[in-house]
């Protein structure tokens, strides 16, 4: 059988590498103190547009659409 674990670990401050299967991933994460937008604001936004991709393909019309 195929196992696949996933581990997380911090490399440095703003590195860290994820381990799943046999695949390392590094990841290093960047933030640009000039951006206004908050992670909330980003979070939200792509909630959002995830949810319209979702019932865009549905084909529902926003009238229809279970809440």
């Amino acid at each position: 059988m195929n196992e696949n674990t996933t581990a997380a670990v911090a490399v440095s401050e703003s590195v860290s590498e994820y381990h799943i299967g046999h695949t390392i991933y590094r990841v290093r994460t960047v933030f640009n103190a000039a951006f206004r937008e908050s992670l909330s604001d980003i979070l939200a936004r792509l909630i959002t547009e995830d949810c319209e991709k979702l019932l865009g393909e549905t084909g529902q019309e926003p009238v229809q659409q279970a809440v």
